[in-house]
């Protein structure tokens, strides 16, 4: 591409970089991320100057005071007087005090208690819907304290879900309406913003410093402690410190549960008077995490969005996915140490999700040039082998050279039933058209459940899994691909073009030869081995049992048990000292009485119990149609013992010597 048109796309990518970053939601992941790192770098220590004095359930409890009633005015006078010996620097109380108390006395009780000790005392901003013709209109209000309070406090918002908008507040609330910039925020006031000199604030954009999971960022004290006994070292941690009172009931579900929040530390909500001393402290401590201006972090990002495009045009997609590799695990590294440093690092949507899709966009456009000429070929090949073998035939010569290797493998061989019975009357060219249609439905099925088609041998098909594709599950495959293949006959035999046929399908798992077998002049890829011809074996013996399916016990365990699978039993086959366990699958399944009764039957069989055996077997053969042939089959061995039992050790077994 020339490069005229590599910097133009360039700048495009720039742009959308940038539109992309303005978007709402990319914001959110790029904070969502940032608590992540967080969350990696640790808790670092709250400010030492600020404590919570919680409302909580053991304060109720131990105080006496009624979970439905209002906190005492009085206790909150007590509280004052306690803090003013300890000596703190301000009282803020995450608490409403609207209107008189019931007891004039506790109210200038509490008056006086707010005079001795510089207090702040919250006041909060409702909003309203007022009805009005053609709609209706939000009207903010400011619920107010107590105007006799007002003259001895310091009153400051305790609003803080202005700034929230996925449950997490991460950003320091400032005034949205002309009402709400009459009073400083609780955490502000507290700290002494605006009238102390030298502190300076955060900016809309910064992120509140948070030390921890909930109750880590800061020290707190249960209310009904305030009142006890104190060690020395502990009385000391109140002097000069700006104490916080407010609800931490953690079991409610009511009104408090409304002023809590998600902490970006994951772990317990986060309460409001814990968000408002976690602000207080930043301030304090004059440490925040500080966030650069909004166009200065679009600049950077759209160039690199822009780099990152012109590099992908420029080179191959793999030195475009290793650059972007290493820009990810930097930006991890610098993310983490600029939020231990207390700055915030954008570009978490843009470098983690925004980049990587551009090196694919740039693989897709690389995969289809590559494609274009590969396709002739894949056609080529793709008409003579079967579809799994054209990736191996693309990938060299040694897909072309005679050789083998052994794996662990699923083989299933079908058969039609009396084939040479069905077609002896029909003219050659029925019978080839019938076959034709015939191996067209089955082989859609092997091959849409990414069997390996091997060879056709007259009526029979011979397919393999997992292999040349390496396939995990190729003997739960081979199994689904069996029954697959009878729902395939069926759907054959409904046209009613040919005469109904049967299909019966064995299937084996076990190691195997497989590769390009053959001379130099001419080869097949194929597989061969004493697994393949046991395959082959089962596969016939499904007309001794009635049966279309059996499966080898190997080919089930490989399979995780394959629920369904029904032992019909255990045989010897012709060459073979080993017996083998041979299971058929039915749809439907057997009727769990009949199941039951069969695996009664079998173990009968085993004991060589014939008396009992055979009337069982001759019942579940009259019940179910499916089990007819297997009973008169067990039946038949089971009447041969009464005359000449079996040998000493014998466990059930079948012996057939041929196919």
């Amino acid at each position: 591409m020339r490069p005229i048109y590599r910097i133009g796309f360039a700048l495009l990518a720039s742009l959308l970089t940038i539109g992309l970053n303005c978007i709402p939601s990319t914001e959110r992941i790029d904070l969502t991320v940032t608590d992540q790192v967080r969350r990696v770098v640790g808790r670092s220590s709250p400010s030492k100057n600020v404590v919570v004095v919680a409302i909580d359930e053991a304060s109720y409890t131990e105080l006496g005071v009624g979970f439905d009633k209002p906190w005492p005015r009085a206790l909150h006078a007590k509280l004052l007087r306690r803090l003013k010996e300890l000596g703190v620097r301000s009282v803020a109380f995450d608490v409403l005090f609207t209107g008189p108390g019931s007891d004039p006395a506790v109210d200038q009780e509490l008056i006086e208690a707010f005079k001795g000790v510089h207090s702040i005392i919250g006041v909060e901003s409702i909003k309203k819907t007022v009805a009005k013709q053609g709609g209706g209109i939000i009207v903010e209000e400011i619920d107010q304290p107590y105007e006799e309070f007002r003259k001895v406090t310091t009153q400051a918002l305790v609003n803080l879900d202005m700034n929230t908008k996925d449950g997490f507040i991460r950003t320091f609330p400032f005034p949205t309406s002309d009402q709400t910039k009459r009073f400083p925020f609780l955490a502000y006031a507290a700290a002494g913003v605006p009238t102390s000199t030298g502190i300076r604030t955060p900016t809309p954009r910064d992120l509140i410093k948070y030390y921890g999971s909930a109750r880590e960022n800061a020290r707190i004290v249960s209310y009904w402690e305030m009142f006890e006994k104190m060690a020395p070292q502990e009385e000391a941690t109140f002097r000069d410190a700006v104490v916080f009172v407010g609800l931490l009931l953690r079991a409610d579900t009511g009104v408090a549960q409304k002023d809590s929040y998600l902490s970006p530390f994951g772990g317990e909500m986060v309460f409001g008077v814990q968000v408002h001393c976690t602000i207080a402290g930043n301030l304090l401590e004059q440490s925040w995490i500080r966030r650069p201006a909004r166009s200065l972090e679009l600049l950077a990002l759209g160039l690199l969005g822009g780099a990152s495009t012109f590099i992908g045009l420029s080179y191959s997609p793999i030195i475009l996915a290793s650059v972007v590799g290493a820009l990810v695990v930097g930006w991890l590294i610098v993310a983490l140490v600029s939020v231990a440093s207390n700055f915030f690092l954008a570009g978490a949507a843009t470098v983690l999700i925004l980049l990587p899709l551009g090196v694919l966009v740039s693989a897709m456009v690389s995969y289809v040039s590559a494609r274009r000429s590969e396709e002739a070929l894949r056609s080529a090949f793709s008409l003579y082998v079967s579809p799994d073998m054209v990736p191996k035939l693309e990938g060299g010569e040694s897909a072309l050279k005679l050789g083998g290797e052994k794996l662990w493998l699923t083989a299933v061989f079908t058969d039609i039933a009396d084939f040479t019975t069905i077609t002896e009357e029909m003219p050659a060219e029925k019978t080839s058209e019938m076959l034709n249609d015939y191996f067209t439905e089955v082989m859609d099925v092997v091959f849409a459940n990414q069997g390996t088609l091997l060879k056709f041998i007259g009526d029979a098909i011979f397919a393999i899994w997992g292999a040349p594709v390496k396939i995990a599950n190729h003997a739960e495959m081979g199994i689904k691909t069996a029954m697959a293949i009878q729902k395939g006959v069926e759907k054959f035999n409904s046209s009613q073009r040919y005469p109904p046929l049967m299909t019966r399908v064995g299937v084996h798992t076990g190691p195997m030869l497989v590769g390009n077998l053959g001379s130099k002049k001419r080869f097949d890829y194929t597989a061969i081995g004493d697994a393949v011809n046991l395959a082959s074996r089962i596969e016939g013996l499904n007309k001794y049992f009635g049966t279309t399916i059996l499966l080898s016990e190997a080919t089930r365990k490989d399979a995780g048990g394959f629920a369904g699978a029904v032992l019909v039993g255990t045989v010897r086959v012709k060459g073979r000292r080993e017996p083998v366990s041979l299971y058929s699958v039915f749809d439907p399944p057997l009727d769990p009485r009949v199941l039951a009764d069969w695996k009664n039957a079998l173990d009968l069989f085993a004991k060589v119990k014939p008396d009992q055996a055979v009337p069982l077997f001759q019942g579940i053969g009259a019940s179910e149609r499916r089990l007819s042939v297997a009973c008169s089959l067990y039946c038949e061995r089971s009447r041969e013992h009464q005359i000449s039992p079996p040998p000493q050790g014998w466990d059930g077994e079948l012996d057939f010597d041929v196919k």
